[in-house]
């Protein structure tokens, strides 16, 4: 009886003890598993906040700074074509008109710059204020209203220009009392692509030697 009573005894710690290590070992594995995961969860952030470092650094690269503004490369917007003029209604002063073939379909478009300015047979009677809009009319009733703006002690400039690579476009330049910003829009199948060209971060133009309109 009594060798049996140890044998049973011995053979209960022997089954406690495997009892035991299995779940030492199961707890083991579970805590290392989790230690991974909070190691790799903790990582997360580092490497996603190491990705943006360098995709910032390789778009600095790539981008050049101006000297004062801010200058950006790319299409920003398209204007497309409409049925109807922006100056069709209400009292417009002609500023300035140019003929020339912007699209580049073969026929000449009328490039027109407009101010809500009165006029009379003196000239145009410039306000501290006043609206502006520059168009081009295809002759077809089509038109683009590349700029339709109310400007503040300033004024509007554009100029037309073949470029290198056979596109024509338009430079508008927009002087108002905070400073200059110049703009480019260039022809093409959705119609004009508006690009920011410059824009200045002044708060106040002290002087320019932009001749004023008579």
């Amino acid at each position: 009886m009594g060798d049996k009573r140890k044998k049973k005894h011995t053979l209960f710690k022997v089954i406690v003890c495997v009892v035991v290590a299995a779940a030492a070992g199961v707890g083991g594995f579970y805590a290392g598993r989790a230690s991974q995961t909070n190691s790799m969860m903790n990582a997360l952030p580092r490497l996603a906040h190491d990705m943006q470092a360098e995709e910032d650094a390789e778009r600095a690269e790539t981008e050049e700074p101006s000297a004062s503004g801010t200058a950006t490369a790319g299409p920003d917007t398209y204007i497309g074509k409409s049925n109807i003029s922006a100056a069709g209604e209400g009292a417009w002063s002609t500023v300035d008109s140019c003929n020339y073939d912007v699209t580049g379909d073969g026929v000449n478009d009328l490039i027109t710059l407009y101010t809500s300015a009165e006029s009379d047979d003196k000239g145009i009677l410039w306000d501290d204020s006043q609206s502006w809009i520059l168009e081009v009319s295809d002759g077809e009733s089509g038109y683009y209203t590349i700029l339709n703006t109310q400007i503040s002690n300033g004024s509007v400039y554009y100029e037309v220009s073949e470029l290198s690579g056979g596109e024509r476009s338009i430079i508008v330049y927009i002087t108002s009392g905070a400073g200059t910003d110049i703009t480019q829009y260039v022809f093409g199948r959705s119609g004009f692509e508006e690009t920011n060209v410059y824009s200045a971060d002044g708060i106040n133009r002290v002087h320019s030697s932009i001749p004023w309109y008579n």
